[in-house]
């Protein structure tokens, strides 16, 4: 071990050098990757050291048998472990949890440290759901007292016994430009069935997005917790979905005991709208006038949107021309884009739209939008170039205070968005939401 002064360390962290008229600081400070701090007052530390481990600090484990309520285990450090937390994590949390998020989550839980080996040993305690997917992890603990090797065992429970044989058969019905419709029919054995529709190949990264925070530990959860209990044979229709789309819907039907059967997909495609020609959007700009913008009159500027016929969806936006023409390719590209996550919200449109935007005054903007083709291609973006009037037509009436000038643009669709992170309808993925309200300007 090598011992430092507290100041020689503080050069070695590159703290700053102070002058004699700026105070000296009193804190020691550590944060770790993840951007957790922790620190020390310096008048209460009496050195600081560097040390080094050459071998290995893990705590190696093998699960024997898997029970909802108890695991036996067995359990061996190596020889620079010299003890060790356990604990058992959803997989669909772990495994998007790097190693030092791992010692954060099961140090929340204020878990004991062990300096023994378990040969054969119980692990209980534990609240296991049936026919899940976990992950028994441990941490190993140095001869310092600081955890560091992360062991990951991933194990999944017993599918509980069901009472008879609960089968839903599904089938598609009709299938139009926005919806489906699909039939369900259960045999005796089922008491309820659920359903989520989600675009195809999403609803399994959805559960890795909610289910941490949802509490949501599997594919069946997710469809049981999102989805509505339904008795008897039905026909279930899904509305506003988008054109030239493939969608899949989970089911999943329970016995008398309410325990779920495995859960099946039934895939189904919503009809073509587009075709394999140019895609393009015409542009009008329409009326300037004042415009109700959550309580206070503002000036509005109505642009139309039209898709040609070889369209399936497209994207639009409303620039202040400095900004534009500053980053012209730039904004270009980023309107013929996809989506970050699935399900975000007025990405795209598919059907002509006339809208709004808050715009003050003469102001010189430019109104662009670009379609793709049924075929997934993109067309070329229309440009209009356009200046507000001096003055909005209509009344402003009175609202006790003037009108407070805009930064820029504010789009209509935007303004009335809910402020939640997602909007949720039973039976369908949620849908996302950008924070805030979106602004067409950079």
């Amino acid at each position: 071990m090598k011992k430092l002064s507290i100041f020689l360390a503080s050069l070695m962290c590159a703290v700053p050098v102070f002058s004699q008229t700026e105070e000296a600081p009193n804190r020691l400070l550590l944060k770790n990757t993840l951007g957790n701090m922790s620190g020390y007052v310096l008048d209460r530390v009496d050195e600081l050291s560097f040390a080094r481990i050459d071998g290995e600090v893990k705590a190696d484990v093998q699960i024997n048998s898997v029970e909802l309520d108890k695991l036996n285990v067995t359990v061996k450090r190596t020889p620079d472990c010299y003890g060790f937390k356990i604990n058992v994590l959803p997989a669909v949390a772990a495994n998007q949890y790097d190693d030092l998020a791992v010692i954060t989550v099961v140090n929340r839980g204020n878990p004991s440290t062990w300096y023994e080996d378990f040969i054969g040993g119980e692990m209980t305690g534990i609240e296991l759901e049936p026919a899940t997917d976990y992950v028994l992890v441990t941490v190993g603990v140095d001869g310092y007292g600081i955890d560091d090797g992360v062991v990951r065992v991933p194990f999944t429970t017993p599918k509980p016994a069901l009472v008879g044989d609960p089968q839903v058969t599904a089938e598609v019905v009709e299938s139009q430009l926005t919806s489906f419709k699909i039939k369900f029919t259960p045999n005796e054995d089922v008491d309820a069935y659920y359903c989520v529709a989600g675009e195809k190949g999403t609803l399994e990264s959805q559960l890795e997005q909610f289910g941490p925070w949802m509490g949501l530990t599997s594919m069946t959860d997710l469809i049981m917790s999102w989805g509505v209990e339904t008795k008897g044979e039905q026909v279930k229709e899904w509305k506003d979905m988008d054109p030239n789309t493939d969608y899949e819907v989970y089911y999943v039907a329970t016995d008398v005991n309410g325990t779920p059967a495995d859960y099946k997909i039934i895939e189904v495609s919503t009809l073509s709208q587009g075709g394999s020609g140019a895609a393009a959007v015409d542009i009008e700009i329409l009326e300037y006038e004042y415009a109700d913008w959550g309580g206070e009159m503002k000036p509005s500027q109505y642009v139309e949107f039209t898709p040609n016929d070889q369209s399936w969806c497209y994207r639009f936006g409303v620039w202040i021309a400095e900004d534009y023409d500053k980053n012209a390719e730039e904004i270009k590209n980023n309107l013929r884009s996809e989506p970050p996550m699935p399900n975000m919200a007025n990405w795209f449109f598919f059907e002509p739209i006339v809208t709004d935007f808050q715009i003050d005054p003469n102001k010189e903007c430019v109104a662009i939008a670009a379609a793709k083709n049924a075929d997934g291609v993109w067309g070329d973006v229309t440009e209009v170039r356009f200046t507000t009037p001096e003055k909005p037509e209509g009344d402003p009436g009175v609202t006790g205070k003037p009108a407070s000038k805009s930064s820029g643009i504010t789009a209509r669709h935007a303004a009335k968005k809910s402020l939640k992170s997602f909007d949720f309808t039973p039976e369908k993925a949620p849908v996302m939401r950008k924070a805030g309200k979106l602004r067409l300007h950079q």
